[in-house]
């Protein structure tokens, strides 16, 4: 359920439901910024401790120009 409400969090910052200086969801910004400013480290830990697991294709590969 975390994870979905983030995604939904995450939707609204990207899709316009909240805009810069803008009072609307200002709260769960601030609480989404504070979840994940925790979870991130540990999962980037967990994964570069794992290297060599299949983690999956990555979503959006670097393209070389």
């Amino acid at each position: 359920m975390l994870f979905d409400r983030l995604y939904v969090l995450r939707n609204q910052l990207i899709h316009g439901g909240a805009t810069w200086n803008s009072s609307v969801n200002r709260d769960q910004l601030r609480d989404g910024v504070a979840i994940l400013s925790v979870l991130m480290p540990v999962m980037i830990d967990i994964m570069m401790d794992n290297a060599n697991e299949e983690w999956g294709k990555p979503f959006y590969p670097v393209v070389n120009g």
